[in-house]
């Protein structure tokens, strides 16, 4: 037999056991979504431009659910009162309903996407509270009832929790405002806009005792109000140090044995310790650590029968949040495929644990 009869024999084999073959140019033999279909659907968050890069043929591959990394917040799409720009976010709901993928709504408030003009009214001066929640209503009809049809699950408040304010509420201008019921209304509008909608509070560190403490907190209060909430979704912007598997098995139980849902809506591992300017080790070993994280945590996903949709922040290494901004200096690789598209041991790990 030839060398080359030798390599796609071996690259056949790798399709059928799913495990990658080194020198072997065949591209990922296994899909996530369909691996995990009987589990939780599989996301990632894009960016319109993405739909038909060249991250393209692995997004519609891999996956099964897709969040708008940031063309659905609130200043993206109403820049001006009044005046909303719905085509990007219409290209991403238009992909996902050819394609048959579902969509998150990311997100309906946000304290940093909020527009400056929700702050001031017609002359200039400060908005009353009446005239914010006016808009609020506004920009939640709006968005929601134009997606009534594709989007059954929006995340209606992004990080609004602080515990290390009092009321366990960010001190923010939607707090100074309007007042810690703010929350309320914002579940009460995306309700009456698509009653069938499933509605989550959004938040990171959702796994640190004080966090978790204070956003039962205010879970709690919304339940007892009568408020709307269906879940929470937890953003898991993680290390390859940190929570531990338990820390989140702990967190996710806390709010299943509360009555609700959870989802893991904006996964990431970082190989940095937290806040740290250096790597800790190479990036070959910290690789392999990262899939063995990787494992454990979709392990706890797994146990949590409640959870039915885990996204990635990005769909590969090639556009990550991590290297943007003041991060830009990182050498940043967390998530499942490297940045030309192709799967890491992290992806084989994962593979793995669902026949």
């Amino acid at each position: 037999m030839s060398i080359g009869s030798l390599l796609r024999f071996a690259a056949l084999a790798a399709m059928v056991v799913g495990t990658p073959v080194a020198g072997s140019a065949e591209k990922t033999p296994a899909s996530l979504a369909q691996r995990f279909a009987g589990h939780f659907k599989i996301g990632a968050a894009v960016e319109p431009w993405q739909l038909t890069g060249s991250e393209a043929p692995l997004l519609a591959q891999q996956f099964n659910s897709l969040t708008a990394e940031n063309v659905m917040k609130p200043s993206r799409l109403q820049p001006n009162e009044g005046e909303f720009t719905f085509a990007k976010a219409d290209a991403i709901v238009a992909y996902a309903k050819a394609k048959g993928m579902a969509v998150r709504g990311h997100t309906l408030l946000w304290h940093q996407r909020t527009p400056d003009w929700f702050w001031k009214d017609a002359s200039g001066e400060p908005a009353t509270r009446e005239l914010v929640l006016a808009r609020l209503q506004s920009h939640i009809a709006t968005v929601v009832g134009r997606y009534k049809s594709t989007i059954g699950v929006w995340d209606v408040v992004n990080e609004v929790v602080d515990p290390s304010q009092p009321g366990c509420l960010r001190d923010n201008a939607w707090l100074r405002v309007v007042g810690p019921d703010y929350v309320d209304w914002a579940f009460r509008y995306a309700h009456d806009a698509d009653p069938k909608a499933k509605l989550f509070i959004n938040d990171f560190a959702t796994t640190r005792h004080d966090k978790r403490a204070c956003l039962v907190q205010v879970v709690q209060g919304l339940l007892d109000r009568g408020v709307p909430v269906h879940g929470v979704g937890h953003q898991m912007h993680v290390s390859v140090y940190e929570p531990t598997a338990q820390e989140v098995d702990e967190t996710l139980s806390t709010f299943a044995h509360m009555g609700l849902g959870n989802q893991i809506t904006e996964l990431d591992m970082s190989l940095y310790p937290r806040r740290a300017y250096l790597l800790d080790d190479t990036i070959a070993n910290l690789l392999e650590l990262q899939a063995q994280r990787y494992a454990e945590l979709m392990q706890v996903f797994l146990a949590h029968p409640e959870i039915d949709s885990v996204t990635f922040w990005g769909i590969s290494d090639d556009h990550t949040h991590l290297t943007q901004g003041l991060e830009w200096w990182r050498r940043e690789k967390p998530l499942l495929f490297d940045d030309e598209q192709e799967p890491k041991a992290a992806f084989w790990e994962v593979l793995k644990l669902v026949p």
